[in-house]
């Protein structure tokens, strides 16, 4: 069983999660995946290697395109309950929440740029369905959903896959940054997202790619080398809410994006995340909840993991960038 335990002195929150320390690790001291189909509890006929089926989406002959199923090796358990409880001066929950595992496609894909546009569309719509379900659960109140690609980027199991972790707290981080974000808001009138936008595609010099409704573009402060956003450049808050053209849209750009860095970078090591609001108003979010269709947007976020953390990164939770990213757009366009 694992803990959701607060840090009083850094003003944060820490799963401890023992089962965690057991999870497998199939790739070699090399990033370069292994081969080896016959033992890969995610290919298509494999079913019976994974916990049962959460949710799948099929095609017309009901064979499955994507599959969703929970981490075996979770770090919080749906069955657990949200029970505040104290140690002392500290204070814990139980590690209650959701970790789903998505299986991005049947085949013994090593590489998640290698699908094609119509599979990150599947990819996506997946997403969309789970969020959506997750959100009839009023006890969660928040989501990440992050893509590890390569060992560099924390994956353990080669075949391309997604986790999705749901929790009933919001990380306090992100509580700062949506304050901030209210903050300018409520300032200004119109969402940072909106400025962003409309400044990036005035300006050009950090734009990667764009289509009609989404903009590809390098953060005037990006945090990694060769780090690209994909935003809205309208508001769509939720990524439950886009309809699924929009959603093809997305894809389509992405695909577009990962190419330019494939082309780059050659062999390379990344995290995709999906960046989007919490569930449902609590008394930490109360102040902005009401707001959130205003001044916030979802977002895709592409980090290249070419650098290792250091200690400097560690205490000031600064980044040091090598590479101005205007210099990493015109390389990508």
């Amino acid at each position: 069983m694992s803990d959701i335990r607060y840090d009083l002195l850094h003003d944060t929150y820490v799963i401890v999660a023992p089962s965690r320390l057991t999870r497998p690790n199939l790739f070699p001291d090399h990033s370069a995946a292994l081969k080896e189909e016959s033992t890969c509890p995610f290919c298509a006929g494999h079913e019976s290697m994974t916990p049962p089926e959460i949710f799948a989406l099929k095609d017309a002959k009901g064979k499955w395109k994507t599959r969703v199923v929970p981490n075996l090796y979770k770090a919080v358990a749906i069955e657990a309950t949200d029970e505040k409880k104290e140690e002392g001066l500290y204070e814990k929950i139980d590690g209650f929440g959701a970790h789903e595992i998505i299986v991005d496609t049947p085949k013994h894909m090593t590489e998640f740029d290698a699908m094609d546009a119509k599979q990150m569309t599947d990819w996506l719509q997946t997403i969309k369905e789970r969020v959506n379900d997750l959100k009839k659960d009023n006890r969660l109140h928040y989501f990440t959903l992050f893509k590890n690609q390569g060992k560099n980027a924390g994956s353990t199991l080669p075949h391309v896959h997604t986790q999705l972790i749901a929790l009933p707290v919001v990380p306090r981080e992100e509580l700062r940054v949506l304050t901030h974000l209210h903050t300018y808001y409520r300032q200004h009138g119109r969402s940072v997202f909106k400025d962003i936008t409309d400044y990036e595609r005035e300006q050009k010099s950090r734009v990667v790619d764009e289509s009609e409704h989404f903009l590809a573009y390098t953060p005037y402060g990006s945090q990694f080398a060769f780090e690209v956003i994909i935003m809205p450049k309208t508001d769509i808050a939720d990524i439950g809410a886009c309809h699924e053209s929009l959603l093809a849209e997305a894809a389509a750009l992405l695909k577009k994006v990962l190419s330019a860095l494939r082309r780059e970078l050659k062999a390379f090591d990344y995290n995709i995340y999906i960046q989007n609001p919490p569930f449902h108003k609590a008394y930490e979010t109360e102040a902005f909840f009401d707001d959130i269709q205003h001044f916030y947007r979802f977002y895709i976020r592409v980090i290249p993991r070419l650098y290792r953390t250091g200690g400097f990164e560690l205490q000031s939770r600064m980044t040091i960038n090598p590479l101005s990213p205007e210099k990493a757009a015109g390389l990508l366009r």
